[in-house]
C-alpha cells in the first residue's frame, strides 16, 4: 500500500499590500509637491514684502534714486 503524498499549499495574497504600498507613495509624492508650492508661495510673500520695506528705505523716482 502506498503512502499519500500530501502536499501543503499556502496561498497567501498579498494583493491588497501592494496597492495600499502605491496609494501611500502616491500620497507622499504629492504631500512633496503641495508642501514645495506652500515654501515657494510663503517666500514670494516675504520676499515681496521685504522689497517693499527695502523701497519705502530708499524711493526712486523714475529709476534714479532721491537723497534726502
Amino acid at each position: 500500500m502506498k503512502k499519500k503524498i500530501v502536499r501543503r499549499t499556502h496561498h497567501v495574497s498579498h494583493k491588497h499590500a501592494r496597492p495600499a504600498e502605491g496609494y501611500l507613495m502616491v500620497v507622499r509624492g504629492w504631500m512633496l509637491v503641495v508642501a514645495f508650492a506652500l515654501m515657494l508661495g510663503v517666500g514670494a510673500i516675504v520676499g515681496n514684502y521685504i522689497n517693499q520695506q527695502l523701497n519705502v528705505a530708499s524711493p526712486q523716482v523714475a529709476g534714479a534714486s532721491t537723497s534726502h
